[in-house]
């Protein structure tokens, strides 16, 4: 009997369960279930160790949270995108036109994080979640992930991996940043 053919078949079946699985979900929820919004209700020291931000803390600002590492390749791509959309569109003047950026390092020694932001500056606030506690209570899967919240306080947007600048051009303008 030809091996390779009898663990074929016998593969076939539980790759058909993993297919139906994917599809239509599993972990007992019911069909139509959404997925639950990640809470904007957290707070984190800044680098400077000067204050606790977090995004209710822009209430009527569109807010741009990046969740990195600094071994993450990604998300120095994704941090470089981010940047150049603050000079853009950040609220320096604190009118309330423009965008709020944070950039949220997870799972990273405050050490770490200060060493790579002394060589590779962010213009606007770092936080630090050094046991990284967001990423089970938010769900993050992988990073990079941006969460962008609109003016009402509202996530619009959450999603790991690099997005280009066009797209987040058009979210950020979609959530009302001018």
């Amino acid at each position: 009997m030809d091996r390779s053919l009898f663990t074929r078949a016998r593969l076939l079946p539980l790759a058909f369960a993993v297919l139906l699985a994917v599809v239509f979900g599993c972990g007992g929820g019911s069909a139509g279930d959404v997925a639950p919004q990640p809470s904007t209700d957290f707070r984190l020291a800044t680098l400077d160790g000067n204050r606790q931000v977090g995004p209710r803390d822009f209430g009527g600002q569109v807010v741009v949270v990046d969740f990195w590492a600094t071994w993450c390749v990604p998300c120095h791509a994704q941090a470089r995108i981010l940047k150049s959309l603050f000079t853009e569109l950040g609220d320096e003047a604190g009118d309330g036109a423009g965008a709020q950026f944070l950039a949220v390092d997870l799972g990273e020694d405050e050490a770490t994080v200060r060493q790579f932001v002394t060589e590779n500056p962010f213009p606007y606030p770092v936080l630090v979640d050094p046991q990284d506690t967001l990423s089970y209570q938010l769900g993050i899967v992988g990073l990079p992930t941006l969460m962008v919240v609109d003016r009402l306080g509202k996530v619009v947007y959450f999603e790991a991996g690099v997005l280009d600048r066009d797209s987040l051009r058009r979210i950020l303008a979609d959530a009302g940043a001018a």
